[in-house]
């Protein structure tokens, strides 16, 4: 399926409930061999990727979508509203072991057109959580090798407390892997969100209860891989050239790790009204977080 194309399936063979999914309302599921996930369409989400299409710097730090599906009953009786999706590539496509991050980003969390009552609910969940003081709010996460922690225990995390969390998810890319891994993993996350950060200045966007999504793999295979020069798919690059050879490690750094902002339900392109200084702030704050947690390591000296 391409961009904005718009899709009919029938029964329900093709759609299983997605594996890894750490947060967010129900019903996204997993199209086919799990390469596509399939989110229930909400009007002002579709929205907002089909006009974030016009901007490829911004484009370069969502997930790619692929258009609309409607799904159809087996004898192909019209479908309702509930199931339209809109379609988007599945970022744990390709991992063996996924750790995955759900963070909410912005001290705003309210929509443009809500109602009095809905802003001041709002508001008040805001001060009651890490939103209000950090712009950042871990809403859920799955780390290989642990069994997890209940959703209500994240949104009880406090500005002390935050940093902990996070260190529980870079955890299993130092118990599966290395040090090193960990240290590796943490870096690219810091240079991924600094040049969002820089893109976000640029555009004029507003991205209200958006979420960054973060993804790593825990797989001391694949990560042998990379530092060994080889390729993801375990073919080596040896015919000398550097710009091949970039490209490579690039290729296979994005095979390792990605993060991708998500979650558009409440999210606009407002051009002439600058950029969003509610969503900049939380991004700064987290990465205050994240170079504190390499602060924090010991003197590297070995594994």
């Amino acid at each position: 399926m391409t961009n904005h194309e718009e899709a009919t399936t029938s029964g329900e063979s093709q759609f299983q409930l997605l594996e890894h999914q750490v947060a967010g309302h129900g019903g996204v599921l997993s199209v086919g061999e799990g390469k596509m996930v399939a989110k229930p369409l909400i009007k002002r989400e579709q929205e907002f990727y089909e006009a974030s299409a016009q901007c490829a710097k911004f484009k370069a730090f969502i997930p790619e979508y692929y258009g609309t599906l409607q799904q159809q009953d087996g004898d192909g009786s019209s479908s309702t509203a509930d199931s339209s999706y809109i379609c988007l590539e599945n970022l744990t496509d390709g991992y063996e072991k996924p750790c995955i991050l759900d963070v909410k980003i912005g001290t705003r969390i309210h929509d443009i057109d809500a109602t009095p009552e809905k802003v001041a609910k709002m508001l008040g969940k805001a001060q009651e959580t890490t939103t209000g003081s950090l712009g950042v709010r871990i809403c859920g996460m799955s780390v290989q090798g642990t069994t997890g922690q209940e959703r209500d225990w994240f949104a009880k995390l406090t500005v002390d407390t935050i940093r902990d969390a996070f260190a529980m998810y870079f955890s299993a890319a130092e118990s599966m892997v290395s040090a090193e891994y960990r240290r590796f993993v943490i870096n690219q996350f810091i240079l991924e969100v600094e040049e969002l950060a820089a893109v976000i200045k640029s555009v004029e966007t507003r991205m209200y209860a958006s979420s960054l999504l973060f993804v790593y793999d825990a797989s001391k295979a694949r990560y042998e891989q990379f530092v060994s020069g080889a390729s993801c798919d375990g073919k080596s690059n040896c015919d000398g050239n550097e710009d091949d050879e970039d490209a490579e490690e690039d290729e296979c750094r994005d095979g390792l790790l990605d993060v991708k902002a998500i979650d558009f339900a409440h999210s606009h392109w407002v051009p002439g009204q600058g950029c969003d200084e509610f969503y900049l702030f939380g991004l700064e704050k987290l990465v205050e977080i994240l170079r504190g947690l390499l602060a924090e390591e010991p003197a590297a000296g070995g594994d």
